[in-house]
């Protein structure tokens, strides 16, 4: 009994379908125009709008456009018109002979040209593609960076909240022991080590609100702006 193969199937389906897969940058990167109720997705939007480095990635792409204009009209600078026109073609002097034409005009076409110009205008109309894949390419890089810093940021927030509850619980267990140990219901032992765990926890705390507003400025430096200002 034949056994029928179908993994190299699979494979050819799996290659159709990953070049059925074509990225939608304005999905990357949403339109200016375009208003998300995603946080996350405002943030990318600043970023990309914002920081230095992403206009520079544009200005490439208008260079490289205005190199693809400049190389499909370079050809005429290489096409020469010459003409001869003398004294006696413009008095038109009847009484002297002419034995050359009157008129000598001529135009100068390098062979050249057939194929240098065409060769540099489509090295420059590559070069303009690859600037704007390096746009598109920047455009997954800010998505991942941006999204990436606000979850930190979100991470930075929870465990700061967490932190300072326990500061607080920690506190306030502190404070009982004390008015217990000045009662006489609990031995000296007991409350240093509850002092001690309050400086742990005020540590942590610390540790926490550092690492919450490190997160914040690190996002604030990829968007341009304070958080507090993203509408």
């Amino acid at each position: 009994m034949k056994t029928i193969k179908l993994f190299p199937l699979f494979v050819l389906l799996g290659c159709i379908a990953v070049q059925a897969q074509s990225v939608d940058y304005n999905k990357i990167i949403l339109p200016e125009r375009v208003q998300s109720a995603d946080f996350g997705e405002k943030l990318v939007q600043l970023a990309w709008k914002n920081h230095p480095t992403n206009e520079i990635y544009r200005r490439d792409v208008n260079i490289a456009q205005y190199q693809v204009g400049k190389s499909a009209a370079d050809w005429l600078n290489m096409v020469t018109l010459q003409g001869n026109i003398n004294e006696i073609n413009i008095k038109q002097d009847a009484n002297v002979p002419v034995f050359l034409p009157r008129y000598n005009f001529g135009l100068i076409v390098p062979l050249g040209i057939f194929v240098k110009s065409p060769n540099e205008t489509k090295q420059n109309r590559e070069r303009l593609s690859i600037a704007q894949e390096q746009v598109n390419a920047q455009k997954l890089e800010v998505r991942r960076i941006v999204l990436k810093s606000y979850n930190d940021y979100l991470l930075a927030e929870k465990v700061f909240k967490i932190q300072s509850q326990q500061f607080s619980d920690t506190e306030s267990n502190l404070k009982l022991i004390e008015q217990r140990f000045k009662r006489g219901e609990t031995n000296f032992e007991v409350y240093t080590s509850s002092q001690a765990e309050l400086n742990r926890a005020s540590i942590a705390m610390l540790q926490a609100d550092r690492d919450f507003k490190n997160a914040k400025l690190d996002l604030e430096q990829l968007i341009g702006v304070r958080l507090e200002d993203v509408m």
